[in-house]
């Protein structure tokens, strides 16, 4: 959970004054009504804690022999460091190393004198007191070997600093030289490669001494105290690069207050995730990441559109969590170390307004005269709301009506409780007598959905009705659906009922309805067509057909670069997918980052970065792309090498 000092009071009278703390999200909770397909949003405004939450303090402290006042100062002033911390983070563990010059001494190895721990007795009595300064009696240049100290860290020390789950992994780094490169054949780059995999912030105390080169040196102290010429500021680019911070030119009795102030002005990123979002929403923030200092608030502005098809009169919800760490390099995303927590978190609610009116059906329909009068006419009338289901119809004139010689308009409603009204019309047609036996049979097409997708089946609906005044015999749907190139990119199941071998009855005023899917591999767009004919003469051939459009859309995906680097984030790009779909992401070979999936947007269109990971298997790969009903899209990726770069044994000019 995240803690922290959070600015405000309220105070009552005779009482004391109660510190009232400020939310880390503002609005925590937003809630507003949108129309299916609208779109609404909400500026955003998350507070960053002083220091980051749940830290995990790693202090790696030179103990060769210049550094006797800073190590001194680093005993005597713990107390002070740990209480900052831990008053703003109660959940922190510590731990202490030191390093010295293995180059030129093999006893001066890397040492972790106390692992992480919440035993702040532990860190003091096992770690700070045990610091040294005989790392290094042997060095014959200022440089030492902070970059494999650092390399060690990052890759856990051999169970001395493992960082927990969740935690927010800070190496301070307290040095007055410079460091050998290769550092017991740890190059520079491997240790930030490491240490972003881990997502560990380092805060790199540049120590004043009379010895040492400084922490961004070239190992040049004197011209009788030097090590081989190497590119200078080395703590400062692993300090930009893990989003740390470098403080230089500190007094060795000034060390404490410099890892305190660190602490105090570390950058920090803010960026976010989904949870459990409705497929029907699509939640954006702008911008995806904010790089801040800890304790000020990011500002974002959130975008929330709510898919066409949502369903109506319904609430959707989503979880945004905000997460807070360090910046995967070359992505919009926080790298491993953020964890989620509810204090960072916002609840959208969205209730879908009712927009659609109740579909009402009343059918056409036929009848022989009684008398010169006309017939009383029995019609049937319904209507069906998404919402509300089934609804009571009213209409004008109503089903029992004596209706005259000729044809009268009958005109039903239904209203739900949002207040759409839907209407229908009819004719009731009243023959005058004698008639000859005859029927009228009518086609309607209606498939649904209108726009699908290759792989999934598009469903036709044949509504056929008969008017009458008499049954029609001998019914028979033919149906026509569009052709793609090949016949293989569509199955299409024949017709089970009013076929050619077993033709239907309709009653007059009845309607039959038969379905017919198809499933198409490949993309194309065109009409759906049906007929219907019987054996007894029909009164209007007209309405004998019917026709509604389909449209089906081939998913396409495309990984760009298509050859990849450890560490190296990959651009998975989605075009014509059905909106709201999750698509998921997965390496055939290899490690798959967690979180690697991506939310369709409204457009059919998606952009997700995944991660091939520092330490991941190299050669040819495939990047597959998973959703429900769609067939697998995959896309190849090479994956090379790193190019490290040699030590540079140039001499100085």
């Amino acid at each position: 959970m995240a803690t922290g000092i959070a600015p405000g009071s309220a105070v009552t009278s005779g009482a004391p004054t109660v510190a009232v703390p400020e939310p880390w999200v503002t609005p925590a909770e937003f809630t507003d009504a949108v129309d299916p397909g609208g779109s609404t949003g909400v500026a955003k405004q998350v507070r960053t804690p002083a220091i980051p939450p749940k830290p995990d303090v790693v202090l790696l402290v030179d103990g060769t022999g210049s550094m006797g006042v800073p190590v001194d100062d680093v005993k005597s002033g713990l107390r002070s460091i740990t209480d900052k911390i831990i008053e703003q983070q109660p959940e922190s563990h510590f731990a202490v190393a030191t390093y010295g010059d293995e180059k030129d001494d093999p006893t001066a190895e890397f040492e972790v004198l106390q692992g992480l721990t919440a035993d702040l007795g532990a860190v003091q009595r096992n770690g700070v007191n045990r610091l040294g300064t005989s790392r290094g009696y042997r060095s014959k240049g200022p440089s030492e070997d902070w970059i494999y100290a650092l390399w060690k860290v990052a890759n856990g020390a051999d169970g001395g600093t493992v960082f927990r789950e969740g935690a927010s992994p800070v190496v301070v780094l307290v040095g007055d030289a410079s460091s050998h490169n290769p550092s017991n054949k740890i190059y520079f780059e491997e240790a930030v490669f490491a240490l972003q995999d881990k997502g560990v912030r380092v805060i790199a105390v540049d120590v004043n001494t009379e010895d040492g080169d400084g922490l961004n040196g070239d190992g040049y102290s004197s011209p009788t105290y030097q090590d081989p010429y190497h590119e200078p500021d080395q703590a400062k680019r692993i300090a930009e690069a893990t989003n740390g911070r470098m403080l230089n030119g500190i007094p060795g009795d000034g060390v404490t207050d410099a890892i305190i102030e660190g602490f105090n002005n570390l950058p920090t990123n803010v960026s976010y995730r989904l949870d459990n979002c409705d497929p029907h929403l699509s939640v954006t923030l702008d911008p995806p990441t904010q790089q801040l200092t800890s304790g000020d608030t990011a500002h974002f502005a959130e975008n929330i559109d709510v898919s066409a098809d949502a369903p109506q009169g319904t609430r959707l919800s989503c979880t945004v969590q905000f997460l807070m760490g360090t910046q995967a390099p070359g992505t919009d995303t926080i790298g491993p170390a953020a964890a989620a927590d509810p204090d960072f978190q916002e609840q959208i609610n969205i209730d879908v307004n009712d927009i659609d009116a109740p579909v009402v059906t009343v059918d056409d329909l036929t009848v022989r005269a009684k008398d010169k009068k006309g017939a009383r006419v029995t019609y049937a009338a319904t209507a069906q709301d998404a919402t509300d289901g089934t609804l009571p119809v009213t209409c004008t004139p109503p089903s029992g009506s004596l209706f005259p010689v000729g044809s009268t308009t009958v005109t039903c409603s239904a209203t739900d409780s949002a207040g759409n009204t839907g209407t229908d019309t009819a004719q009731i047609e009243v023959l005058e007598a004698p008639v000859p036996p005859s029927a009228d049979v009518a086609m309607k097409v209606d498939v649904s959905p209108d726009r699908t997708y290759t792989g999934r089946p598009a469903r036709a609906r044949f509504t056929v009705t008969n008017a009458g005044p008499d049954p029609a015999t001998g019914v028979v749907i033919g149906s026509a659906w569009p052709k793609p190139s090949k016949a293989k990119d569509r199955s299409l199941p024949a017709l089970t009922r009013c076929t050619e071998a077993e033709p239907c009855t309709i009653p007059a005023g009845g309607r039959i309805e038969v379905i017919q899917t198809a499933t198409y591999r490949a993309a194309i767009t065109g009409d759906v067509r049906a007929t219907v004919r019987g054996t007894l003469p029909d009164r209007r051939k007209a309405n004998n057909q019917g026709t509604d459009r389909l449209r089906v859309l081939k998913p396409s995906l495309t990984v760009t670069p298509q050859v990849a680097k450890p560490g190296q984030p990959v651009l998975a790009r989605g075009k014509d997918y059905p909106p709201g779909t999750t698509v998921r992401f997965t390496w055939n070979t290899g490690i798959t980052p967690e979180g690697s999936v991506a939310t369709v947007g409204r457009d059919g269109t998606f952009e997700v970065q995944i991660l091939v990971l520092r330490k991941d298997k190299l050669g040819p790969r495939k990047l597959r792309a998973d959703s429900r009903d769609l067939d697998r899209l995959q896309k190849p990726v090479l994956v090379v090498q790193r190019n490290l770069q040699p030590p540079d044994f140039a001499g100085r000019a």
